[in-house]
C-alpha cells in the first residue's frame, strides 16, 4: 500500500513514522506523531539537501528519499512477475528530455497541461483547471503525476520482460517504452534480445530507435545514449 501524502497538521501513526525516518537521516525533530512547524522544518531541511522540491509536503519522492518502503518510487525489479516502479531518479531523467513546466501551459495541439507533460484536460486552460494546479506545483509533485503517467509503461515491462532488471535498467527501459510506447516496446528485437540474456545488446538496440516520419532527430540520438549510459552503467542524466 502506497504511503500517504503528508504535510503540516497531520498526526498519526505515518507521521510518526516520518518523524523516525527524518531522524535517522539525520534531522532533530520530535517523535510526537504531530507534523508541526519543528516536522516542517526537518521535512524542508531534508528535501533541499536531496535535491527535492521544497515545498514541506511529504509525497512520494521524499518517502522514497527516505528509504521508507510502501512509496509509489520504490521500484524493486522485474522478470520474475514483480513490479515495476519509475524511481524519482528516473522521473528526473525523463524530465530532462521531455521538459518540465510547474505552471498550467497549452501544449503544442491545445489541450491544458502541468509539469512532464501531465494533461489536465482536453482543450485550452478555462480555469475549470483543479486549484492545486491553478497555483502551479512543486517539482516533487510533478515527478508523482510523471510517475502515474509512466505506469502504463512500468506495467509492460514487468509484464513482458523475463529477466532480472535492477532499478537503473528499469528506468532506462521505462523512458524509452515511456517515449516510443507499448506496442513498439513489447515487438522490439531489443525486448527478445534482453529476454535472451544479452544485457550488453540493449544500448545498441536503444540506439536504433532514434527516428521521427524517417528524420533522424538529434534529440532522440542524445536521449538513446543517455538511456543506454544509464541501462549499462546506472548513469543518470537529469
Amino acid at each position: 500500500m502506497a504511503l500517504p501524502t503528508l504535510k503540516q497538521g497531520a498526526k498519526g501513526g505515518a507521521v510518526q513514522r516520518l518523524q523516525k525516518a527524518l531522524t535517522k537521516a539525520g534531522q532533530n525533530v520530535a517523535l510526537d506523531g504531530d507534523f508541526g512547524p519543528g516536522t516542517d522544518r526537518a521535512v524542508r531541511a531534508f528535501q533541499a539537501a536531496h535535491g527535492l522540491g521544497v515545498d514541506g509536503v511529504v509525497g512520494p519522492g521524499t518517502w522514497a528519499a527516505l528509504g521508507v518502503g510502501g512509496a509509489h518510487a520504490a521500484g524493486n525489479g522485474g522478470g520474475d512477475g514483480g513490479k515495476c516502479t519509475l524511481s524519482i531518479k528516473g522521473a528526473a531523467f525523463i524530465a530532462h528530455f521531455e521538459g518540465l513546466k510547474l505552471n498550467l501551459y497549452n501544449d503544442p495541439v491545445g489541450h491544458a497541461t502541468i509539469g512532464v507533460g501531465h494533461l489536465v484536460h482536453k482543450g485550452p486552460i478555462n480555469g475549470s483547471e483543479p486549484a492545486e494546479f491553478r497555483k502551479g506545483i512543486s517539482r516533487e509533485r510533478a515527478f508523482e503525476l510523471l510517475q502515474q503517467d509512466a505506469r502504463t509503461a512500468a506495467d509492460e515491462i514487468a509484464g513482458s520482460v523475463k529477466v532480472k532488471l535492477n532499478q537503473q535498467q528499469i528506468d532506462a527501459l521505462i523512458s524509452f517504452t515511456f517515449n516510443v510506447g507499448t506496442g513498439a516496446f513489447r515487438d522490439s528485437t531489443l525486448l527478445r534480445l534482453l529476454n535472451g540474456g544479452d544485457y550488453g545488446s540493449v544500448p545498441a538496440q536503444l540506439n536504433r530507435w532514434t527516428k521521427a516520419s524517417g528524420q533522424t532527430l538529434p534529440g532522440l540520438v542524445t536521449r538513446r545514449k543517455a538511456e543506454g549510459a544509464l541501462f549499462r552503467n546506472g548513469t543518470y542524466v537529469s
